[in-house]
């Protein structure tokens, strides 16, 4: 009972004791943790405004005037405020002058010549370009434009001195007069822009000098290099160039005809090597190396015949068709079987002698014999017995009728001949 009544008493001393000391704590904390946020400066992409304003600045000194903005901008979002103001301002101005002179230059400078007299040598004897007069301007504004593009400066950085030339050179080519507007007068092209033509004018005599000397010394083809080195319309209008241009032409042609004559005889060599060998190949076993041979031989003569007018090769061309005509009456393959075509009216038996005869390359041997002086027969006749029965077993195995083949004389048939090499004697 004491223990309740004590903790009766003490327990509101408590709590009045946390409400004067818990405040304390919370305002103690809060002031910790301001001081720590107001220590540590604001950061985006790993730079404080501070620095995202330097780095502008060093691309503001590059020329690199977009760069230079979009950090301006990222130092303002990392603390939003006006304090960067000042370096905004010279971006901008530095991008206003920068589109000014832009805009100059493409009015007054680096288009299309309009009027470009040159003298032999190459030299600017006159040139202008034509500019559309805007309302308001007069020449006395229109020079200081001029100034402006050829100094590639701002319209306000022109000195009393150059928008005085300029006035000069305009009335110059203008005369002192009044401007209307929408009419088309006459400006300077810019000093460096004339350099500019002359020095390429220059350079490309200079070719046109080095290609003739080179041609006179018989170095043909560093001729023709020079002189596809040429850069400019003037060098293709003087007459030295015309003059390279004619004996290039020339001597161009005649080396080709000598290469091309050099290649004719080279290539009907050829056919020549092919023609001599080709009849070395024996059809039995190499029919196909012979074949690829001979069409060889008429795609060169074919080739040779191309590089000169006229014709120069037809009974060499007739000879290699002829032969090449002959390789073509049957077909071997590779496991020696004869294939071909049995014309009308002419037998089975008939159209097979005449495959093997094509294939070994000579004519059977007949004795005329018969029983009962078969011992009197020749080796070919006792092998092409021998034959048709191979050629009768083979047309069964594959499904053929061999009676109707043989009774199929007034038809045309496709006729498979087993290989003879292994029945006919050498």
């Amino acid at each position: 009972m004491t223990r309740l009544k004590s903790a009766t008493i003490v327990l509101p001393l408590v709590v009045v004791l946390l409400g004067l000391f818990v405040p304390v704590l919370l305002d103690r904390f809060e002031d910790a943790r301001v001081t720590g946020a107001e220590g540590a400066a604001a950061e985006l992409g790993g730079r404080t405004s501070d620095q995202w304003a330097e780095l502008a600045m060093r691309e503001l000194e590059r020329g690199r005037l977009r760069r230079a903005l979009a950090s301006v901008k990222t130092a303002e979002k990392v603390e939003p405020g006006t304090q960067f103001s000042e370096e905004l301002a010279l971006v901008r101005r530095a991008l206003h002058r920068a589109s000014e002179v832009r805009e100059t230059a493409e009015r007054f400078a680096g288009g299309p010549v309009d009027h470009l007299e040159l003298s032999s040598d190459g030299r600017v004897a006159s040139a202008h370009r034509l500019v559309t007069v805007l309302p308001g301007e007069s020449l006395w504004s229109l020079a200081r434009g001029v100034a402006a593009a050829e100094a590639k400066a701002s319209g306000s950085e022109v000195s009393d001195a150059a928008h005085y030339r300029a006035w000069d050179r305009l009335t110059e080519l203008n005369g002192v007069r009044e401007l209307s507007v929408g009419e088309r007068i006459r400006v300077p092209v810019p000093d460096e822009e004339l350099a500019a033509v002359e020095t390429a004018n220059a350079r490309d005599l200079e070719l046109v000098a080095g290609a003739s000397a080179a041609l006179a010394s018989g170095n043909v083809d560093d001729a023709v290099d020079l002189r596809a080195a040429l850069a400019t319309a003037f060098a293709e209008t003087t007459v030295s160039c015309r003059e390279l241009d004619s004996a290039l032409a020339q001597e161009v042609a005649e080396r080709d005809a000598r290469v091309a004559l050099a290649r004719e005889h080279a290539l009907m060599g050829e056919v020549r090597e092919i023609l001599a060998d080709v009849r070395l190949i024996p059809r039995a076993g190499r029919h196909a190396e012979r074949v690829s041979a001979l069409r060889s031989a008429a795609n060169s003569v074919r080739e040779a015949e191309s590089l000169r007018e006229g014709v120069q090769y037809g009974d060499t061309a007739e000879l290699v068709d002829r032969l090449l005509s002959e390789e073509s009456r049957f077909a071997v393959r590779d496991d020696g079987t004869i294939v071909g075509a049995k014309a009308p009216g002419t037998s089975y038996t008939e159209a097979a002698r005449q495959a093997v005869e094509w294939l070994l390359e000579r004519e059977l041997r007949w004795s005329g014999s018969v029983y009962p002086h078969s011992a009197n027969k020749t080796a070919d006749e006792r092998a092409w017995a021998r034959y048709l029965l191979a050629a009768a077993s083979d047309a069964g195995e594959r499904g053929d009728d061999f009676a109707a083949l043989l009774e199929a004389v007034a038809e045309e048939r496709e006729i498979k001949l087993p290989d003879p090499m292994s029945y006919f004697p050498d």
